[in-house]
């Protein structure tokens, strides 16, 4: 059997604080990285003069890929996954400490899963001072034996377009794969993506092992809060642009699976897509004048798809009540995973 090369993908924004634990790690790996890629996204602190004193020592090639302009988590990642030369890629989060084992690990699940586009691991939670935190990362995101049977399966869409259990920090992508997720749709959560387009195309191997202490704390991008799953979503005029967004992310991504693999998706899968994605503009040009407002999310919870799509009737008033981008109504915060 040919011997996998790894490439970890580390994406970088002031990160100063926790950086030199996820590195450290880094080189303890049982199985060291071919390469390191760096995309910093404009840190102002001293992160790059940590990855450089780090490349110092290290024992395998460590590269930093400048940016001009800032390009945010999904936009950082994809360029290094593009430049990237490891047979399996391993996207990182500048936060968290790997197991020492964590490469070697999942290197060995896809090759006994040779069809599987990707493997994805559990994770231990640790606060902002390292401290382990109860519970794992799967029994947070609702990752059970139903959904995992559906995930190494490739037919796992319908669940992951609204309840994405695949991380990114816990992501292994075989180099082919990239042909399928690249360049990556609509969206900001470029774990969303993968997740979709390789739950329902190649599948995506589970690995149980706790590979990742995934750090909990303030700053967090994007990801899981504890006892919780966090959007970026708000109760506010912004919603109707999220809503929208997410509409276009999933048009993207059934686009994307027609294309590159035709008839990946039933014709079942399509209608309920097609459903979800009205539902979303809906909630995305809602009037601004009320009455008009509550005519259409009435006519919508007549059809179901507030029950089918949100959380039935409070996701209704969400609706009648949220500001719209020129409406006056009233607007608090929520984060729920589905809204």
């Amino acid at each position: 059997m040919t011997r996998q090369s790894a490439s970890v993908c580390l994406c970088t924004y002031n990160g100063e604080r926790y950086l030199r634990p996820l590195l450290d790690s880094l080189a303890a790996q049982t199985l060291l990285p071919t390469e390191l890629l760096v995309g910093d996204d404009g840190s102002t602190d001293c992160t790059l003069e940590i990855v450089r004193d780090f490349a110092a020592c290290a024992s395998f090639p460590v590269k930093v890929v400048p940016s001009e302009r800032r390009l945010g988590p999904a936009g950082n990642l994809e360029r290094l996954l593009t430049q990237a030369k490891g047979s399996v890629l391993f996207p990182c989060d500048q936060d968290d400490v790997w197991d020492r084992a964590k490469i070697e690990t999942m290197v060995g699940a896809l090759d006994r899963s040779p069809g599987a586009g990707a493997a994805v691991c559990n994770s231990s939670l640790i606060d902002a001072h390292g401290r382990t935190l109860p519970g794992s990362f799967f029994e947070l995101a609702g990752l059970d034996a139903w959904m995992r049977g559906l995930m190494e399966a490739g037919r796992a869409m319908l669940q992951i377009k609204d309840h994405n259990v695949v991380a990114s920090h816990a992501l292994a992508l075989r180099r082919s794969a990239l042909d399928l997720v690249l360049p990556f749709g609509p969206t900001p959560q470029a774990d969303c993506w993968i997740a979709l387009i390789l739950g329902t195309t190649t599948g995506i191997t589970v690995v149980d092992d706790r590979l990742v202490a995934y750090r909990l704390h303030e700053t967090n991008t994007v990801g899981v809060t504890h006892n919780k799953i966090r959007l970026a979503e708000r109760l506010s005029a912004s919603t109707a642009a999220r809503f929208s967004s997410r509409a276009d992310m999933l048009e993207a991504a059934i686009a994307r699976v027609d294309a590159r693999c035709p008839g990946a998706v039933t014709p079942s899968e399509r209608a309920v897509f097609e459903a979800e994605v009205a539902h979303l503009r809906m909630r995305g040009s809602l009037s601004a004048k009320r009455s008009r407002r509550i005519v259409a999310v009435c006519r919508e919870a007549v059809r179901g798809r507030y029950t089918e799509f949100g959380n039935g009737w409070r996701s209704a008033l969400i609706d009648v009540i949220r500001k719209t981008p020129t409406g006056d109504s009233w607007s608090t915060a929520s984060t729920s995973p589905k809204r």
